[in-house]
């Protein structure tokens, strides 16, 4: 009888470990069914488990990464055209300082020429205190204060200044930074007006563009004509920065956009590897439920009599 009841036990051992290990096949199978998805729980598939989250955690960065990337690819359009704006005003000071280098224009005339390069001038500090989002996108990082303002012959500029740190930097990629935002003073310049003369004296520090057309219209005004011919080569000068300022900017767009497009290249891959690894296959697991199942009912049949044997069986 010893022996009997021995090998009953682990007759009914072995058959309770069958029936739990199919109930769990078949848990895991509904589960799966339910969910749509392989592995819900890290429980489910440790390995598998780290693989999805690796995924999703490149995913979930790219997202970021995008989005980075589109807000600077905006701020960088509109710099551009503010930068076609600022070349187009050059050409026309250029335009009206040939007129103004001309002989036979009376003080009327010249004055007249000089009320428009001031307005050019004024134009210009409205592009230099162009925003995107509420910020001013030439002012370096401070981008909550207008850059530029115009008091008279002066043109002062709060931006950061091109010696120090000035670049907005984005993100796009891991460990990998872009500038994309341009020194309002190294496109535009500043300028001080110490003395209107004839002629005119500057502080130290004035420079670029908003000098130029600030000592153009004082010459203009001043009647000197000579003077104002020789603001043209400058002009050209300022031109050419304005140009080079926006050809460096074409690339900054140029490496974003190209960026964007790995990116997307990359989220597509992966999300269909994550999708390949994360979603189930229906038919497949309808087929592997149903035979889980069978099994399960079967080792349910088979337990039941293993475990309730007769009396006399028993006494045996």
């Amino acid at each position: 009888m010893g022996m009997y009841r021995t090998s009953f036990q682990g007759l009914s051992q072995q058959s309770l470990r069958y029936l739990g290990r199919n109930s769990q096949t078949v848990q895991m199978l509904q589960k799966q069914l339910a969910s749509g998805k392989t592995v819900s729980d890290m429980s489910d598939s440790p390995l598998e488990g780290m693989k999805i989250l690796d995924l999703k955690t490149i995913l979930t960065m790219d997202n970021q990464y995008k989005s980075n990337i589109s807000t600077a690819l905006s701020e960088v359009q509109v710099t551009d055209s503010a930068m076609t704006s600022a070349a187009d005003l050059i050409q026309r000071a250029k335009e009206l300082a040939t007129q103004g280098a001309s002989f036979g224009n009376d003080q009327n005339n010249l004055n007249a020429i000089a009320t428009e390069i001031r307005q050019i001038t004024t134009q210009l500090v409205q592009l230099g205190n162009t925003t995107v989002g509420g910020r001013y996108i030439f002012g370096g990082k401070q981008t909550q204060t207008a850059p530029f303002s115009a008091v008279g012959n002066n043109v002062t500029y709060a931006g950061n200044a091109p010696a120090v740190a000035w670049q907005r930097q984005i993100e796009v990629a891991e460990n990998t930074t872009l500038t994309y935002n341009l020194n309002g003073e190294s496109v535009f310049g500043r300028v001080t007006t110490t003395a209107v003369g004839p002629p005119p004296v500057f502080a130290a520090g004035s420079t670029g563009l908003f000098q130029t057309l600030t000592n153009l219209a004082l010459n203009l005004e001043a009647g000197n004509q000579t003077s104002v011919r020789a603001r043209l080569d400058e002009l050209d000068t300022d031109l050419r920065t304005v140009l080079t300022q926006q050809t460096s900017l074409g690339s900054i767009r140029n490496r974003l956009e190209n960026t964007q497009q790995l990116i997307d290249q990359r989220e597509l891959t992966f999300s269909e590897q994550l999708n390949d690894m994360e979603s189930i296959n229906l038919p497949e697991v309808l087929t592997q439920l149903s035979t889980a199942d069978n099994a399960f009912q079967m080792s349910l049949a088979s337990t039941a009599k293993a475990i309730q044997p007769s009396l006399m069986q028993y006494l045996n």
